[in-house]
């Protein structure tokens, strides 16, 4: 897994959204190590900043601390391997939700 942002294929790649869709998903594989955990933490980060939700912002801070805490339990209790952690982000337009999984 390579870190360069810029140069994101597949699900992953999304163009900049309008400010007027409904739902934005961001979902990717991460290798199950410390590094691949940072790397979906930023991505996550990112990814939020890209789709209106500034960084410094209270819901991105929340979000990216939920996104880095559930990669880190999945790269340390969930560790198989040589297998990876799949992570995927959706937002919608509903105030006050969020959601995610691993």
């Amino acid at each position: 897994m390579t870190s360069n942002i810029d140069s994101l294929t597949g699900p992953a790649q999304l163009t900049r959204p309008s400010p007027y869709l409904g739902t934005r998903n961001f979902a990717m594989r991460f290798t199950s190590t410390p590094r691949g955990a940072r790397l979906a933490r930023r991505l996550v980060a990112v990814r939020l900043d890209e789709w209106g939700v500034p960084y410094g912002s209270e819901a991105h801070q929340a979000v990216v601390l939920v996104a880095a805490e559930l990669a880190t339990n999945a790269v340390r209790h969930g560790h198989v391997p040589g297998r990876d952690f799949h992570l995927s982000l959706r937002v919608t337009e509903a105030p006050g939700r969020s959601r995610g999984s691993r």
